[in-house]
């Protein structure tokens, strides 16, 4: 009978494991192409125009007029989304379907924004990121 138990309890872990896998959901959302400090490492401030960053980087989403001279923007977002639903696990003993949602989200875009003078010449360029995701939440709690 003990050898019985020593060949069911790998299986029935197996299947439990299987089991809680299927609740999982993973999703990566990446909106326009991300930005790192070494793909705008090139930008030297009083020396890299305009044109060779939109050369490099691409057409900016947006140009605003400023009173020294332009501000282009280039918007991203790299989003990275986990959830896992223990609820499920007791779907198939229990008349109502409990979500115990564990999910972390968090929507912000990041920019990167290149300062020009009126001769369209960079004289600064930083990064601005988006709110800090927030932790892991248990719902419905």
């Amino acid at each position: 009978m003990t050898c019985v138990g020593r060949r069911t309890l790998p299986f029935v872990l197996a299947v439990v494991l299987c089991l809680s896998s299927t609740a999982c959901n993973v999703v990566r959302v990446t909106l326009n192409t991300p930005l790192t400090p070494e793909q705008v490492a090139f930008i030297v401030p009083g020396q890299t125009t305009m044109t060779e960053v939109v050369t490099k980087l691409g057409t900016p989403d947006t140009i605003s007029d400023a009173e020294t001279g332009v501000v282009a923007t280039y918007r991203f977002l790299d989003l990275k989304y986990s959830r896992v639903n223990f609820g499920w696990l007791a779907k198939p003993w229990t008349p109502v379907d409990p979500d115990l949602i564990f999910s972390r989200t968090g929507l912000g875009f990041d920019e990167f924004q290149v300062f020009c003078n009126r001769d369209w010449v960079v004289v600064h360029q930083g990064f601005q990121r988006g709110p800090t995701r927030p932790p892991f939440h248990p719902y419905p709690f």
